[in-house]
This record gives structure tokens, C-alpha cells and sequence, in this order.
């Protein structure tokens, strides 16, 4: 392992426990989700109140249901007249034969507690009531809206709720049918945001602050008994907890779900991402030391016949020179054109030519240069190029 990898696995390794440092010391976001589901414990979950529920009534049978109404009341004797269905949710939802079905079970003796912002347009039809969300928004946290409970038992306690951010109550109600249990100011108006219906032999306790139900103001000393109070209207043995359709999705996540719902596992599939990118750019290709460029050997044959051609020359030794090239031409000749060359005369001019292809007025030139030179005991710097230039038109002429 090189020096470099060693380099980028202490930066990787520093960023990972930097990273794990600050998640680990920040705050934990809180998640203000409103599922209101008996199995979250988050601000805005019901499982304090499903525990409390058990508390509150030991002696009474409360049975979680995931059905819809008109699946789980086929199985339900009406006539028993000691049932209650409870529903708790921010906004309650269910279709028309639902709606039908639950109306059946109270008018026959039961009742039904119901805990939402709003009811479906059947029930709210069925039980002659109009509801309306205020467009009222708390500025801050310290704003509230004061909260009573109108029996006189309750001694007209005043409940201050924060973090709520809208607030519905009854527009319309029928008056013949209604007991109002609850209200709340606000604007310097009264609003009636929980009743009590009569509806056949049974009754609808409808309250539309689901808010107060919650685990965060469950756990809040100056409000928790809000909720506690109210509950106590439930005078039923058997109570059928109505949890399908939470806000919640119940449909099952896969692992992506966890790991980006997860800070931790999300910040490790990011550095996991990141890393396998640079290790695809740094090193993917093959990790080995560099091959030096060795250069091939350098051809000195011509430097060195340039040089010692250099020398004759500035000695001016130009017959030896001529001797020279004479040597190396008629070896040429004999090496390619395979003539004689022990006699050079006129028909060696001829075959030459002829074999060549070279014009006969140059063969016959050359010829005529190589004797002259062969026979001369002297040779001037001018018959030495006249014969280079010569012999270097014939090698043009060749190729």
C-alpha cells in the first residue's frame, strides 16, 4: 500500500468520526407527525392514552381493531346495548356503508366516542351537525386558546393548549338532540367544540380536539386531566378501538425507507456513495509503478561517417576521398545490378545502363570520372564534387 492510499484512508476515516461526533452531540429532531396511532410515542401519538385507558377503566374490555366498521360490526351483537366504538384520529374517514353501520350500532343502545377535527359528510348529515376549521393561527409558542368543559362537576376549569395551530367547532348543531359538554373562546367568541348526540337508544360523544388526547399534552400537568375528564362520559364495558386509516402509512417500508428515515444510516449510504466514487476515479485502474521510457540505442553509423568525412575533408584529401566514393559505388553496382566490376569500360557502361534503367549519358559519365580519377596522381576539390554530384544523380535516377 502506497503512501497516497495511506493519505486518503486517514482523511476518510477523520471525516467518518467528525460526521459521527456531530450526529451523536446534536439534538435529535422531533418528529410532530399527528398519526395519533396506540403504537407511537412521538408528540402527536395516542400510546399514552391506550395505556391510561387501561388504567382508568380495569374493568372494562378494550379491543384494538384494524377493520373497517362495516367489516368488524358483522361480528358484533347491536343488542347487547354495552358497547362503545372509539375513534381517535385528526381527521376521521370512513365510506357511506360504514357510516350506515355505526349509525345502526348506537341507535340499538351503544355508543360511539369520537375524537377528531372532522367527520364524514354521511355522519355529519345522519346527525344534523355542520363543522368549520378556524383560519386562527397561533403566532408563537406562548399563544393559547382557553378550553372548558361546561358540566359543573368539572368546577369550570380553564385549559390553556399550546402548539395548536387550528381549531374546529360546531357551526350547526341540532339543539333537540344536543347536550354541548365543551367550548372554547376564541376572539372573545364561544365555540362548542364537543357534544354529546342522542341517536336512537345510544349516544355520539363528538369532541374536536384530538390534540388534547395526545402523548405531548397527556404529559403536561396543567392540561392532562382535559382528557381524562372527558373520558370519563365512556360507561360502557366493551370498547372497540377503531386504529386503521392513522396518518401513519401501514403499508411495510423497505430497507431505503429505514435508512433515509434514519440520520445515521443516511449520512453512511452518502459517505458510502461518495467513497465508491472515489475509489472508482483514484483507484479503479491498476495500481502498479510507473514504466520507465527506455530510449532505443542511437544509430552513430552516420555521425561517425560524417565526421571522418568531415576530417578528409579539411585535410583536403580529396583523392582519398574519391577513392572512396569510386569503392563504394562500384560495390553498389555489384550488390544490386550483380555486374563485374574488374573492368570498367564502355560495355560496363552499356550493362549498366541497362540494368539501372539509368540514362546511358549518365553511366557513361561516371565511367568516365572513375578513370579519369583512377589515373590521375592528383585530385582537386572541384573533381570531387564533379564525381559526388555525378554518382548522386545516378542513385536519384535508381530509386
Amino acid at each position: 500500500m502506497n503512501k497516497r492510499l495511506y493519505i486518503y484512508l486517514g482523511i476518510f476515516i477523520l471525516v467518518i468520526g467528525i460526521m459521527a461526533y456531530l450526529d451523536y452531540s446534536s439534538p435529535k429532531p422531533v418528529n410532530w407527525t399527528q398519526t395519533y396511532s396506540t403504537e407511537d410515542k412521538i408528540p402527536f401519538g395516542s400510546y399514552i392514552l391506550h395505556k391510561e385507558m387501561k388504567k382508568l377503566f380495569p374493568d372494562k374490555n378494550i379491543e384494538i381493531t384494524n377493520s373497517t366498521p362495516s367489516t368488524y360490526l358483522t361480528d358484533v351483537d347491536f343488542y347487547s346495548q354495552d358497547q362503545l366504538y372509539f375513534f381517535i384520529d385528526k381527521n376521521t374517514v370512513m365510506s357511506d356503508v360504514s357510516a350506515n353501520w355505526l349509525l345502526d350500532f348506537v341507535s340499538t343502545g351503544n355508543d360511539a366516542f369520537i375524537i377528531s377535527s372532522s367527520l364524514p359528510q354521511s355522519l355529519q348529515d345522519s346527525l344534523h351537525l355542520t363543522i368549520k376549521t378556524s383560519d386562527y393561527i397561533l403566532k408563537d409558542e406562548f399563544s393559547k386558546i382557553n378550553t372548558y368543559l361546561t358540566n359543573p362537576v368539572f368546577n369550570h376549569q380553564t385549559y390553556n393548549f399550546k402548539k395548536i395551530q387550528d381549531y374546529a367547532y360546531f357551526e350547526k348543531l341540532d339543539k333537540a338532540n344536543t347536550v354541548v359538554l365543551g367550548t372554547y373562546k376564541l376572539n372573545k367568541e364561544n365555540h362548542i367544540n364537543f357534544i354529546r348526540y342522542k341517536y336512537g337508544e345510544g349516544y355520539f360523544y363528538v369532541n374536536l380536539l384530538p390534540e388534547a388526547y395526545s402523548n405531548y399534552f397527556l404529559l403536561n400537568d396543567s392540561v392532562y386531566t382535559y382528557a381524562i375528564s372527558t373520558l370519563n362520559y365512556i360507561n360502557k364495558k366493551n370498547i372497540f378501538w377503531d386504529e386503521r386509516n392513522k396518518s401513519v402509512s401501514t403499508s411495510q417500508p423497505g430497507i431505503l425507507y429505514y435508512i433515509f428515515n434514519s440520520p445515521p444510516l443516511h449520512w453512511a449510504w452518502v459517505i458510502l456513495i461518495i467513497s465508491s466514487v472515489f475509489y472508482a476515479v483514484f483507484f479503479g485502474k491498476r495500481l502498479q509503478r510507473k514504466i520507465p521510457i527506455i530510449l532505443p540505442l542511437a544509430n552513430t553509423t552516420v555521425e561517425f561517417t560524417k565526421t571522418i568525412g568531415n576530417l578528409y575533408y579539411n585535410k583536403k584529401e580529396h583523392k582519398d576521398i574519391i577513392n572512396k566514393k569510386i569503392k563504394y559505388f562500384l560495390y553498389f553496382v555489384k550488390e544490386k545490378y550483380f555486374l563485374k566490376i574488374d573492368q570498367i569500360d564502355t560495355d560496363f557502361s552499356k550493362n549498366l545502363h541497362l540494368k539501372s534503367g539509368v540514362s546511358q549519358e549518365i553511366t557513361d559519365k561516371i565511367i568516365y570520372l572513375i578513370l579519369k580519377n583512377r589515373n590521375s596522381t592528383h585530385s582537386s576539390e572541384e573533381d570531387l564534387k564533379i564525381l559526388n554530384s555525378t554518382i548522386d544523380l545516378f542513385y536519384k535516377n535508381t530509386y
